[in-house]
């Protein structure tokens, strides 16, 4: 791959009567023209990378006395040095040209890549592309599946090859990194109106060689809900080993290597990432998590267990599942579209997967926490809200929530997190947060990479158990001049989505149309 020269500046902006640098300040608008209200507490900005607006997700590998983060975008993938966490410095950019396959327009934005997966072994970078990628229209041939990239050197990233499968939007290592689980929408024929019902498996890609990819034909985790085909979405392994796949119907585990029991048959055999081990899992009530649609999850335990809640003889180490519901019918997240922490006690006999539609298994709610009512949260009915993904460091959640923003929230106690901790910027599309050292990365899909750090403030308030009070600032400092103040990003329903995977509308689309 081509090495760009040159390094990232990293802007130093305060926030809200912090120092600031020489950037003016931004006043980001609605539709009408009217200001965006933006709130901030406990947080400062310690660096912005705006040529990274489209940002996605997020990934870190460690290189000897090095560290080296890669962000996944709409343009493809770039590389920075962030040993000084405050000065993130560019490494290379593997540009959508050199992704697009036979037939693809590179004018139109690479899709979509929800969580960046790494192997930190073997220096290498997957990315799924998903059915909609450079604007692929439905009808057409449109290819998805897993480009897998060598960064042994993350200056002069390497395509190795590109495995063609049913799907490609999100893809994840298992077992070492020797195997890809790969989720999303398939594409399968259906004359089902309920587009999730057309999906509902994830593939299997055996990567031992990453020269050359073999997609297994078998599948895994059928009948996610209550016993009925619908679509997985996202797969996190926890510290033990255990695979987590979130979708329709709830967050399930397996183990995918070791000897088990198995909870269907009653045998103990052995688990493989080709034919695993249901461990544990089901939905969330409908009360707590209407749409039953799990975004992403996170089990603590093991080495991870001082992230998570406090263990109690209530909620014993490894019994609580956190996990994000992503709905949009609530402006402030009041009646879906929340963060649920759920208790694993009872599933572990292979409940959910023996659920039918007349006998439904859920899993009993401990905690639930949404902007809702919080002091800072846009006012609807038009604002862009949901939880997205999270990441959790020493019992502190960090959050994204479109366009309210990013949150901080306590989870000590799981029966009643609280936030610490808030930062909306004007104009801001919060996706996903990364904890690394002491900052939090996130990735803005419309603002790019910000560089956060929580104030001392914040563990101040996670120590007494205070929830922080927002206000609301019309102007904070950002990273676009005054003169050019950005509205808020048109965002319109995928086609084979909804809402579930926003696109932006009318950007480089040609015909206006949405387009990613």
């Amino acid at each position: 791959m081509r090495v760009l020269a040159g390094a990232v500046v990293a802007l130093m902006i305060g926030f809200a009567g912090q120092s600031t640098a020489s950037a003016a300040p931004v006043v980001f608008t609605d539709e009408g023209g009217e200001p965006l209200p933006a709130a901030a507490g406990n947080v400062e900005l310690r660096a912005a990378i705006p040529e990274t607006e489209g940002a996605i997700s997020i990934n870190f590998v460690q290189y000897r006395n090095r560290d080296v983060m890669f962000v996944s975008g709409t343009w493809g993938l770039k590389t920075y040095d962030v040993t000084d966490t405050d000065h993130p410095r560019f490494l290379d950019h593997l540009t959508k040209q050199e992704l697009a396959l036979p037939g693809d327009d590179p004018a139109q934005r690479f899709w979509e890549n929800e969580d960046v997966t790494v192997d930190a072994k073997r220096k290498l970078v997957f990315l799924a592309r998903e059915r909609s990628a450079f604007g692929r229209k439905p009808g057409n041939e449109r290819p998805t599946g897993v480009y897998l990239i060598s960064a042994a050197d993350p200056a002069n990233l390497e395509l190795l090859n590109f495995a063609p499968m049913g799907t490609g939007h999100i893809t994840t290592c298992v077992n070492d990194c020797t195997y890809l689980w790969t989720t999303g929408y398939d594409g399968t024929p259906s004359t089902d109106p309920d587009t999730y019902r057309r999906s509902g498996k994830v593939f299997v890609t055996d990567i031992r060689d990453p020269r050359n990819p073999k997609t297994l034909p078998t599948y895994v985790d059928l009948n996610r809900n209550q016993g009925e085909t619908h679509m997985t979405h996202d797969v996190q392994v926890d510290a033990a080993g255990v695979a987590w796949v979130a979708g329709t119907g709830g967050t399930r585990g397996y183990w995918t290597k070791g000897r088990h029991r198995d909870p269907l048959t009653g045998r103990w055999r052995e688990a493989t990432a080709v034919d695993p081990i249901p461990y544990a899992g089901g939905a969330a009530p409908k009360l707590d998590m209407p749409t039953s649609f799990s975004h992403n999850s996170f089990r603590p335990v093991g080495r991870t267990l001082a992230d998570g809640p406090k263990p109690t003889p209530e909620h014993p180490a490894g019994s609580l599942l956190l996990h994000t519901e992503e709905a949009f019918e609530s402006a402030t997240c009041k009646d879906q579209g929340r963060f649920v922490i759920s208790s694993l006690e009872g599933s572990t006999g292979g409940e959910s997967w023996r659920a039918s539609p007349d006998k439904p298994f859920t899993l009993k709610t401990v905690g639930v926490w949404s902007p809702d009512d919080q002091e800072g949260t846009l006012p609807g009915p038009d604002v862009f809200c949901s939880a997205h993904y999270f990441d959790v460091q020493k019992r502190v959640v960090a959050y994204s929530w479109y366009e309210q923003g990013t949150r901080f929230l306590d989870i000590t106690d799981p029966t009643k997190p609280i936030q610490i901790a808030y930062w909306r910027p004007e104009g801001a599309v919060s996706w996903a947060p990364y904890f690394h050292r002491d900052r939090v990365f996130l990735a803005d899909f419309a603002r790019g990479v910000e560089v956060l750090k929580l104030s001392k403030a914040a563990y101040e308030a996670q120590e007494t158990r205070t929830n922080v009070q927002l206000k609301t600032t019309a102007n904070p400092a950002g990273v676009r001049p005054a003169e050019a103040p950005r509205k808020r990003l048109p965002l319109a329903p995928d086609p084979d989505y909804g809402y579930g995977c926003p696109m932006l509308f009318g950007r480089g689309c040609g015909d206006g149309s949405a387009c990613c």
